[in-house]
């Protein structure tokens, strides 16, 4: 009976997390961003999530003996302190967030030990599933592009920006209504992509992900998202860290992790300098072709007005503040902490907290929005949680980074070709968080793959290895 119950609630738990990711996917993508779909995917998900959680509730004792567990509730307990102190400027749309941050920690994160070669199973799909999605979506991106699909949403809140499709002020938007959070996307898919590839030796497989890496770093080149081209640079530093040190004495096998750190750095931007001048040499060939009354002349009018938009437009970075707002806005974060220090003001009251106590505040009274995200994880958390959220979230993150470098030689063993990858998406995550709101307070794709990805890890930290999962892990060494 007991086998049946852990084997349906497997499925639950798998289906849910599809479900998670499918919420996700449906928020980024601008084609879907704002309606109804969201709700049809979000309830069966929230059912299916509850199931789960209640689940893992009942075997409490077991899942509480995850790493950083108690970190985490505390967390989540300051979290919801914050959010009563902070009542009178609202509270649902907190505890909506707590809900969905509870869901991560609880189903994605916290583990059972003797569950290891189920859980290995249970992530195989989720991570087959999202880099299908951002596959599709991906490629749908430079369709549009390449059509010169071009649309402009505007908002109906202020809290919301102008969001395009398409390719819009020298950047490439494609489906995301951000191409920070397309151009992340493919990021965290690119890391995981060569985990795969690296893990397996199918050559279907390994040219199918061959083909999804070179795609991955066309979207973040024409994204022109300077914070997931260091996120980028990240995530392959990890690889090849973890390659010299497997391999210090193959030179081969240096030289390469160091090429290809050096090209992580300099492909982007190599590959848009040649597009832009590429375009701009097409852009003036048909000009000329227009001007000498050519019987193409008609067609080449239509692209040179494509290729003037794409190369020529403007930037959307102002060139005198290089953050692009985000050192107003984390100025505007520090002054909030220094007003509520040690609790915060809660995740999704900045706003109503700031228009009664702070009017003049750069969040309010700016030229483009209202911001409501202070575009860096631990500001959000520094204005959210306050001091005590703070230092618990760098104590968790300490405690997690001790937990891998300690015991990097097991969980690589545990873990086969893929544990690199886990940490080249942690490493990604970080860096690309300093610059935008991810990791917490978010229900995206990205940081569903974090909270999985330091759960796996932390899975195999353990005090004793058991005889079990030696073998479960030695069974599914061709398996993601």
């Amino acid at each position: 009976m007991k086998k049946l119950a852990d084997r349906t609630f497997w499925w639950i738990e798998l289906f849910a997390g599809l479900g998670f990711m499918t919420v996700g996917f449906f928020q980024d993508c601008s084609l879907t961003f704002g309606t109804a779909i969201i709700s049809l995917a979000l309830w069966p998900t929230l059912f299916l999530s509850a199931a789960a959680c209640i689940y893992r509730l009942l075997h409490f004792k077991t899942y509480s003996k995850s790493r950083g567990f108690w970190l985490i509730a505390a967390l989540c307990v300051t979290y919801l302190l914050s959010t009563f102190l902070n009542r009178r400027y609202g509270w649902y749309e907190n505890i909506r967030t707590l809900i969905m941050q509870g869901i991560l920690f609880l189903m994605v994160y916290c583990y059972k030990e003797s569950r290891s070669a189920e859980d290995i199973r249970k992530r195989r799909v989720w991570i087959g599933f999202y880099l299908s999605v951002c596959a599709v979506l991906t490629v749908m991106s430079f369709a549009y592009m390449l059509l010169g699909k071009n649309e402009i949403f505007y908002p109906e809140t202020p809290e919301m920006p102008l969001y395009y499709t398409g390719f819009y002020w020298g950047r490439l938007y494609g489906v995301y209504w951000d191409p920070n959070i397309g151009a992340l996307m493919c990021c965290i898919s690119l890391l995981l992509a060569i985990g795969v590839f690296s893990k397996n030796h199918n050559i279907i497989l390994r040219i199918a992900m061959s083909c999804l890496v070179v795609l991955d770093v066309m979207y973040i080149t024409f994204s022109d998202s300077r914070a997931c081209h260091i996120a980028f640079v990240a995530g392959v530093i990890v690889f090849a860290v973890y390659y010299i040190m497997k391999n210090c004495r193959n030179k081969v096998v240096i030289l390469f992790a160091v090429v290809a750190v050096a090209l992580s750095a300099v492909l982007p931007t190599a590959i848009k300098s040649g597009y832009n001048s590429f375009a701009v040499q097409k852009s003036t060939s048909s000009s000329s072709g227009s001007h000498s009354g050519s019987g193409t002349s008609s067609n080449s009018s239509g692209k040179h007005s494509t290729a003037t938009q794409l190369v020529i437009r403007p930037k959307e970075t102002n060139a005198a503040d290089i953050s692009n707002r985000r050192i107003d806005i984390w100025k505007s974060a520090i002054e909030i902490f220094k007003e509520k220090p040690v609790f915060g003001v809660g995740h999704n009251t900045v706003l109503a907290y700031v228009e009664a106590e702070q009017e003049d505040s750069y969040l309010i009274n700016n030229d483009h929005m209202h911001f409501s995200s202070m575009h860096n994880a631990f500001f959000d958390i520094l204005v959210a949680q306050g001091a005590v959220g703070l230092l618990l979230y760098l104590t968790l993150a300490v405690w997690c980074i001790i937990a891998v470098f300690k015991n990097w030689k097991q969980i690589s063993m545990q873990l086969q070709g893929i544990a690199p990858a886990y940490l080249a998406v942690l490493a990604a995550m970080v860096c690309a968080s300093c610059f935008m709101s991810e990791i917490l307070y978010v229900c995206s794709p990205m940081s569903f793959i974090f909270w999985m990805a330091l759960g796996a890890l932390m899975q195999t930290v353990k005090k004793e290895e058991g005889e079990h999962y030696a073998k479960s892990a030695k069974r599914l060494s061709r398996s993601v």
